[in-house]
This record gives structure tokens, C-alpha cells and sequence, in this order.
């Protein structure tokens, strides 16, 4: 059976780097051990990389590089597409580009912890759907959750 295809909002990746215990850590571990399979694009893995290595971020983290240990690992675990599509679905602009992962890689779950932007755009099932191509829009505690609970998924 296929995993579960993903793509994770940044936040979430940094939020694993802070606290590899929580439940963005654990969605994290499930794209390291090819539970999931991740997708991103360059231009999530440079702001990835940005956010990682700022100042913001780094009081929270060992050092410069663990840091970029985890944009390493997340990054090897991750598949690099270029999408070909682009939209203008957030408010916030810079949200556009895992909108537009999820629909090049016809992935199942955009999972995020912008609470301001992207989580607001699902519907009251938490689907969102870009152009006939349906997903979820997640937390990474809902959707560790929903694979918890749901082991009919089709993940490993």
C-alpha cells in the first residue's frame, strides 16, 4: 500500500526542532521512517531554512547546527517537486506555495499550525479542495490523531 501523502507548513517543522516529543515531533518522526511520504518544494525548503537558522528560532534550539540538521534530515526525507500550478487561496500570501505542493503532488493532507491563515481556510470537515483535488487541512495533533485512531489508513 502507498503512504499517506503529506505536506508540512514550515511551522510545523520548526515546532518538531523545538520539541522533537510533541506532536509535530512525532509527525515529523513518521516522514523520517517513510510512514508518510513528505512533499515540498525549493521554495519551502528556503524559507525553512530561513526560519531555522533566525535568531527567533535559534534561542530555542542547541545550536546553528541542529538546526540545520533537521532542514538536512527533513530535507532527504522529503520529495522535491516543482509545481506547475500556482494559487492565490491564503491571505497570506507566502502560504500559497504548500497549497500549491499539495496540489502538484495530489497530496492527502496539508497539515499546518497557522491558526491565522491556513487552518482557517478548511471547511467544517477540515477538507479544502484546489481545482476537483480534495484534501485535509490538519494539525500535526489532529492528524497523528486521525492515524492513531484510523488504522484502515493506508500508511507504511
Amino acid at each position: 500500500m502507498e503512504a499517506l501523502k503529506v505536506v508540512l507548513d514550515t511551522n510545523v517543522v520548526i515546532a518538531a526542532a523545538i520539541n522533537p516529543f510533541g506532536s509535530s515531533g512525532k509527525v515529523l518522526d513518521m516522514v523520517v521512517d517513510g510512514t508518510v511520504r513528505s512533499y515540498t518544494s525549493e521554495a519551502i525548503l528556503e524559507e525553512l531554512r530561513f526560519k531555522l537558522t533566525s535568531e527567533k528560532v535559534l534561542k530555542y534550539l542547541e545550536s546553528r547546527v541542529y538546526a540545520l540538521w533537521i532542514y538536512r534530515i527533513f530535507r532527504a526525507s522529503s520529495v522535491l517537486v516543482e509545481p506547475a500550478e500556482h494559487f492565490d487561496v491564503s491571505p497570506d500570501y507566502d502560504d500559497n506555495k504548500f497549497f500549491d505542493v499539495v496540489y502538484s503532488a495530489k497530496a492527502d493532507f496539508l497539515i499546518s499550525l497557522d491558526k491565522k491563515h491556513v487552518l482557517k481556510l478548511r471547511d467544517g470537515e477540515k477538507r479544502f479542495s484546489l481545482k476537483g483535488h480534495e484534501f485535509l487541512i490538519l494539525t500535526p495533533a489532529e492528524f497523528f490523531e486521525l492515524v492513531e485512531r484510523d488504522k484502515n489508513l493506508n500508511i507504511g
